[in-house]
């Protein structure tokens, strides 16, 4: 019995990963254009987690549009796995994502409405 709880305890003190730093990634996916669904490819993401609390974190992402840098912030959190991401974009938009390792991350962009649209990423930490 004693063990029991010897292994619980252990179960719930995992910490989560510390994911604060630079992070960068390309990626592709569909948006809507004409009621019909357009390949595009993102460019280059790049982002920053600044603050973590626990599974917690907040920070930046950048990327062009047209030549234009975008600067957007987001917050997140760390599911009780310790592998799965889940962040929402201040502008717009939210991200799952799966931890592969501690320097990699895939990402899946969500975002509906006009136009909707959907990308796959993966992020490598800058060190």
């Amino acid at each position: 019995m004693l063990a029991l709880v010897f292994m619980a305890t252990g179960i719930c003190a995992g910490q989560a990963v510390d994911l604060r730093g630079n992070w960068t990634g390309t990626g592709s996916g569909y948006t809507e254009e004409d009621s019909s669904a357009k390949l595009v490819d993102d460019g280059v993401v790049n982002f920053t987690i600044v603050e973590q609390k626990d599974g917690l974190f907040t920070g930046n992402l950048s990327y062009k549009v047209n030549g234009t840098e975008v600067v957007e912030g987001f917050a997140g959190a760390i599911g009780a796995d310790n592998k799965s991401l889940y962040l929402v974009e201040f502008d717009s938009g939210y991200d799952l994502g799966t931890i592969i390792s501690e320097d990699e991350i895939e990402m899946v962009y969500l975002e509906d409405g006009e136009p909707a649209q959907i990308s796959l990423e993966r992020f490598y930490r800058i060190k």
